[in-house]
């Protein structure tokens, strides 16, 4: 699970600001740090698939927040998981293997993660390789002790692993940080302006 938390310790700053109107501090600092949040999220499933073979959305589903109130200054954007599928990740080719038929199966099947490691052959033995189930799903797989059956999928790190990237979080950090002072200008002038 990696977590990321905003939230506002210094209030008084806020409250000269608004002046006449310090009673809505709460809700201006609720306000934005709701945005802010959202904002993590946002760059949690951008800045991880910048960095890895992994799509923005599938960060993104395993991100829950938890907003700000009024009566509580402070949300989270918590992401938590296991292992994901390989095949979610880069996987080449994706051309399934063939049991029967004239066209062959390719021979050696490639898998990466981190896209500054490229992609690696899946030379293990017994040999990994890609197939569709049943169910329509297609994952890599490999041969749990050489016999055609049973067969396991492998998988790649969690999200969360991927999500806790030294470079990936100092980005996400610093945005939050601008995000959340623009939003407190922008609804201090807007309780302001209205009057």
């Amino acid at each position: 699970m990696i977590y990321s938390e905003i939230k506002v310790t210094s209030v008084e700053e806020v409250q000269k600001r608004l002046g006449n109107f310090k009673s809505k501090t709460p809700l201006v600092l609720s306000r934005a740090i709701n945005r802010a949040i959202q904002n993590v999220k946002k760059n949690m499933g951008k800045e991880t698939s910048q960095l890895y073979y992994i799509s923005s959305s599938d960060v993104k589903k395993t991100v829950r927040i938890t907003k700000a109130s009024k009566g509580s200054l402070k949300a989270a954007a918590i992401s938590a998981g296991g292992g994901i599928e390989l095949s979610k990740y880069k996987v080449s080719p994706k051309t399934p293997v063939r049991y029967r038929g004239k066209s062959r199966s390719p021979r050696v099947y490639k898998a990466g993660v981190k896209k500054d490691g490229g992609i690696k052959p899946l030379d293990g033995d017994p040999k990994s390789f890609v197939a569709v189930m049943k169910s329509g799903h297609v994952g890599v797989f490999t041969r749990k002790n050489g016999k055609s059956l049973p067969i396991k999928q492998l998988y790649g790190p969690s999200v969360p692993q991927i999500v806790k990237n030294e470079d990936i979080m100092s980005k996400i950090n610093k945005e939050a940080s601008e995000t959340l002072q623009k939003r407190i200008d922008a609804e201090i002038n807007n309780i302001l302006r209205k009057g």
